[in-house]
């Protein structure tokens, strides 16, 4: 869903034979201006860009653009479609563009990072703490990792997997094998 203001045919001196392009729903010849809209990058005739609830021209009008088809304002906000939208977890928004899923929630891009150094995380492995709370690896290894009692060294995710084991005892944290270890002295 993209929502877009700009549905204008730039005013250019065309001879009437002329052609400006083809329109993009009904791929017939658009001849001048004032019968031309563009949108999203592509050309339309004016008659052709309308709200596909509706049917009302759109030219010069804000309008949504959603799953492959484009709403005037009013039955974007007052269908159903807005409820099919993503909404970010991290500030709210609805989500227009690209959506992140992560942790079974969605995100903007730009939502998506660490919460210490604000590095965007996309793409980019990640740590989560107890709160839900994402991490680069540099940042949860500085600040949230615990260090193992019996080693001294970060009780981190084995190879392969998402979820970090430790043993606790007494308040002290400790890997597992180091526990074991421990326990049978």
């Amino acid at each position: 869903m993209d929502r877009s203001t700009v549905c204008s045919a730039e005013a250019r001196d065309h001879d009437v034979n002329e052609m400006m392009g083809s329109c993009v729903k009904c791929t017939g010849a658009v001849h001048s201006s004032d019968q031309a809209c563009q949108a999203m990058g592509q050309i339309f005739h004016t008659k052709c860009f309308t709200c596909c609830f509706c049917n009302k021209q759109l030219k010069g009008k804000p309008f949504y653009y959603f799953s492959g088809s484009v709403f005037c304002e009013e039955d974007y906000f007052f269908s159903s479609v807005k409820q099919l939208t993503e909404v970010c977890t991290s500030c709210g928004y609805l989500i227009s563009d690209t959506v992140i899923q992560a942790l079974g929630k969605s995100f903007h891009p730009d939502c998506f990072h660490c919460v210490i150094c604000k590095e965007k995380l996309e793409g980019q492995p990640f740590n989560v703490d107890t709160q839900q709370k994402m991490y680069c690896v540099k940042d949860y290894r500085r600040f949230v990792a615990h260090t193992c009692e019996a080693c001294g060294l970060l009780i981190l995710p084995t190879e392969g997997s998402n979820e970090i084991v430790r043993a606790v005892f007494m308040g002290r944290n400790y890997h597992v094998a180091c526990y074991e270890d421990k326990s049978n002295i």
